[in-house]
C-alpha cells in the first residue's frame, strides 16, 4: 500500500473546507457590526490634583464610556482608554 495524499480524499476535504468558510461568512452580517469610538485619557493616579484619573474615569462611564484598558506612564501618572458606541 503506497502512502500518499488520495485525490478524493483531498477533494472532499477541499470540499468541506469550503462549505465550512461559506457558511460561517454568510453567518457574519456585516451591517450588525458596532461601530466604536475610543477616546483616551491621562492623569495622576495619586494625590489631590486636579487631573485625578479615577474622577476622570467615573465622569466618562457615567456618560455612557466603557473601560477598555489601563496603563501607567510615569511615576503616579496613566492613561486609560474608553470606548462607546457610536452613531452610524
Amino acid at each position: 500500500m503506497k502512502n500518499g495524499i488520495h485525490f478524493r480524499s483531498l477533494v472532499l476535504g477541499a470540499m468541506l473546507g469550503a462549505a465550512i468558510v461559506l457558511s460561517v461568512a454568510a453567518a457574519a452580517d456585516p451591517a450588525a457590526r458596532n461601530q466604536w469610538e475610543y477616546k483616551t485619557i491621562e492623569g495622576r493616579v495619586f494625590g489631590n490634583e486636579p487631573t485625578r484619573l479615577d474622577e476622570a474615569i467615573n465622569t466618562h462611564v457615567a456618560d455612557g464610556w466603557e473601560l477598555v484598558s489601563a496603563h501607567p506612564l510615569a511615576d503616579h501618572f496613566g492613561f486609560v482608554v474608553l470606548r462607546r458606541e457610536g452613531s452610524q
